[in-house]
C-alpha cells in the first residue's frame, strides 16, 4: 500500500536529513509494516511546495500504550528513498 500525506517542509528536512526517522500520524489510514508513504511537502499555509519524497514503513507502534493516544501510531521510516 502507498500513502500520500503532507509533511511541513521543515519536518521533511528533518527526515531527509536523516535526524527524525519516525512520524507522529494519526491511524486513519491503516498504516503496517512494509507499505510506502510519499510524502507531500507543505508550507505553514498547506500549499504544496512541489517536493515529495518516498519512505518505507518499518515498524508501527500503535497507541492506547505508554502514554500515546489511542487512534494515533508512531511510524518508523527508513532513511533509504523509495
Amino acid at each position: 500500500m502507498d500513502h500520500k500525506i503532507k509533511i511541513l517542509a521543515d519536518y521533511a528536512s528533518k527526515h531527509l536529513r536523516g535526524v527524525k526517522p519516525w512520524e507522529l500520524r494519526k491511524n486513519d489510514r491503516n498504516y503496517k509494516e512494509g507499505d510506502f508513504i510519499t510524502f507531500v511537502v507543505v508550507t505553514n499555509r498547506n500549499t504544496p511546495t512541489g517536493m515529495t519524497y518516498r519512505r518505507k514503513i518499518i515498524d508501527v507502534f500503535e497507541g492506547g500504550v505508554y502514554g500515546l493516544q489511542d487512534g494515533f501510531c508512531i511510524l518508523t521510516i527508513s532513511n533509504v528513498v523509495y
